[in-house]
């Protein structure tokens, strides 16, 4: 019995087969490096992280330090505190505590840039507790965000005639 198939059983592959494999192709590898550049995985969760979590989480001290490396070094494209300017904001959606980006997830993120993208790699630049510091910053800054949200929010609703 021959272990290879006649060519009679195997068909050749047309024009339009291959068109459609190569489309799909395309457009799968397409798809692929537009999730990984926004951050999220095509099932939706969050882009892979470790298990690790910020050291600095909580830290008051650690969010002042994180503050300053940030004005000096990330303010230009996420602009103030943060908010958005030529690249996303940081401190709301996917990119906020409780968002679908982990805190890792930011760390490497800052420390190893998007390909593809304007975010360059900070990790040779800076040291890892630098880089955690700028997290524990922004993610302080959500939550200071959420809550003057909240507070404004209310204003609206105490309107006094």
């Amino acid at each position: 019995m021959n272990a290879h198939p006649s060519p009679k059983t195997c068909p050749r592959p047309t024009a339009g087969r291959l068109l459609r494999w190569t489309t799909a192709l395309a457009l799968s590898a397409g798809l692929a490096g537009l999730t990984h550049a926004f951050g999220v995985t095509p099932g939706g969760s969050a882009a892979p992280s470790t298990t690790s979590a910020n050291p600095f989480f909580g830290n008051a001290d650690a969010a002042r330090k994180g503050e300053e490396l940030f004005g000096r070094t990330c303010q230009q494209c996420h602009n103030t505190r943060g908010h958005g300017g030529k690249c996303p904001q940081l401190v709301r959606g996917a990119w906020a505590p409780g968002g679908a980006n982990s805190d890792t997830f930011m760390f490497e993120t800052i420390s190893k840039g998007r390909p593809n993208t304007q975010m360059a790699s900070f990790g040779l630049a800076m040291s890892q507790e630098e880089i955690w510091q700028i997290v524990t910053f922004l993610r302080e800054e959500a939550v200071r965000v959420k809550a003057e949200a909240a507070r404004k929010k209310g204003d609206e609703d105490d309107t006094w005639y």
